[in-house]
């Protein structure tokens, strides 16, 4: 499974390429129920325009080990984050967050991780997006407030 946090989900939300997430994930993609409620009160924002998610599978926090795990990470991050981390820690799934205080415990935890920008440069090896295409998306995640670490996507291919 590939686990996918708010901070994901939105930037490619805000930029209308959903259908570029769903395409990367296939039928591995996945949140729970704490990020679909969080993405649900974007929508309600007006932040994105409604959108089905129904190719991400629903999971739940199965033991109470999790759900320990859960309650812990809470009190750092938010709910939808520390929910995600919490089923790939306990279950092994991968990981997307752009969250660098995720980032740091899923690189502690040994989770494989990536982000938008991995998205990205994965989608462009895939030859499913061209790297010109790659960095215009790049620079609308930055304008609609994406804090990038680059403003283009060739020195990382």
């Amino acid at each position: 499974m590939i686990l996918l946090d708010n901070t994901v989900l939105s930037n490619f939300a805000l930029v209308g390429e959903l259908v570029l997430l769903k395409e990367f994930c296939g039928d591995k993609g996945a949140t729970t129920a704490y990020v679909f409620t969080e993405f649900e009160r974007g929508v309600k924002e007006g932040l994105f325009i409604i959108t089905e998610l129904d190719w991400l599978k629903r999971l739940d926090f199965e033991d109470e080990k999790e759900k320990l795990l859960f309650a812990n990470l809470s009190k750092r991050l938010g709910a939808g984050e520390a929910s995600c981390l919490a089923v790939a820690i306990h279950k092994g799934h991968d990981l997307l967050s752009d969250d660098m205080a995720v980032r740091k415990i899923a690189l502690r935890e040994r989770i494989r991780l990536s982000g938008s920008i991995g998205v990205l440069i994965e989608l462009i090896r895939m030859d499913r997006i061209s790297l010109e295409t790659g960095n215009e998306i790049l620079r609308s995640f930055i304008k609609h407030g994406y804090f990038s670490p680059t403003d283009r996507l060739d020195d990382l291919l």
